[in-house]
């Protein structure tokens, strides 16, 4: 009777692994043959993928200039800013041909103001609006360099930012000084403005390209450069020159946004569709060799 009990438990006991298993764990693939699969992907796939959605991290670096409609004599001047910025955006993709994606972008258009009245460093003063953009952009693959393939290549961009326009404040100046045009006679020469947020949205044009490198059958990797055309100004600098001998001059200082924008963009692909079957028929591989 022992020797039956015995035999009981060690029945018992080897079975307890195929019992634990899954029925989806016991036709799994081996884990060699799901890494040889995504290199296949990665490598031919590209060819293959119907549509994709993905999110997308971008990194890059602005630079802006605003206009400036009057220099009062070569006294005040527009200066670039050039200040890193972020965002992040949802896209779709079909055929690994054409794209849109839409989202949110953190970086704002400024007003840099460069005040030289004789001095060996000119005053600078710099305002900037609230920062916050939406963005919709299309894309177009011009050309493939990986052949038929498309693991990489090169992407014609274009887009519009909306930037919203919120009002407000953004700061005064003043600035004050003496000249003497006889013993007799003093000029006083005073430079003030104001610096306004624009109370309606404005919007940016962008026209850029982009060269995209599939990382592995989920991430790509692009590299961008982008101009940017301003279509309505979201901060302003009013300045007023006077003098004592001279009437007022009056000068505007336009925040557009236009320039430019060099920068990084991390892809992830939250949903794919490419068929197992299309990919292995037309590499000609099969997994588990």
């Amino acid at each position: 009777m022992s020797k039956l009990y015995m035999l009981f438990f060690l029945a018992v006991f080897a079975a307890l692994p195929t019992m634990g298993q899954q029925v989806s764990d016991y036709y799994r693939l081996p884990d060699h043959n799901q890494v040889q699969y995504n290199r296949l992907v990665t490598r031919y796939g590209g060819a293959y993928i119907k549509d994709r959605w993905y999110v997308s991290l971008t990194g890059f670096v602005r630079a802006d200039k605003a206009l400036l409609d009057n220099s009062i004599g070569g006294m005040v001047g527009a200066r670039r800013v050039v200040r890193p910025g972020w965002g992040a955006l949802l896209g779709w993709a079909y055929k690994e041909k054409w794209a849109v994606e839409a989202g949110y972008v953190q970086s704002p258009a400024h007003t840099s103001l460069s005040v030289d009245r004789g001095r060996v460093v000119p005053s600078l003063f710099q305002y900037a609006n609230d920062q916050h953009s939406f963005v919709l952009r299309g894309k177009r693959l011009l050309f493939s360099t990986s052949g038929p393939w498309r693991r990489s290549g090169f992407w014609l961009t274009a887009g519009v930012w909306l930037v919203p326009g919120k009002g407000g404040n953004r700061g005064e100046l003043s600035l004050a000084e003496y000249a003497y045009r006889s013993r007799e006679k003093v000029d006083t020469l005073r430079l003030s403005g104001e610096t306004q947020l624009s109370n309606t949205p404005s919007a940016i044009a962008e026209l850029g390209a982009e060269y995209s490198v599939r990382l592995s059958n989920r991430f790509d990797l692009g590299i961008s450069a982008r101009k940017l055309w301003g279509l309505g100004s979201s901060i302003d600098t009013d300045l007023s020159y006077s003098t004592t001998s001279k009437p007022t001059q009056y000068a505007q200082l336009r925040g557009l946004g236009s320039g430019m924008t060099y920068g990084m963009t991390l892809r992830y692909s939250i949903a794919l569709k490419q068929p197992l079957s299309n990919v292995l028929k037309n590499t000609g591989s099969r997994l588990g060799k």
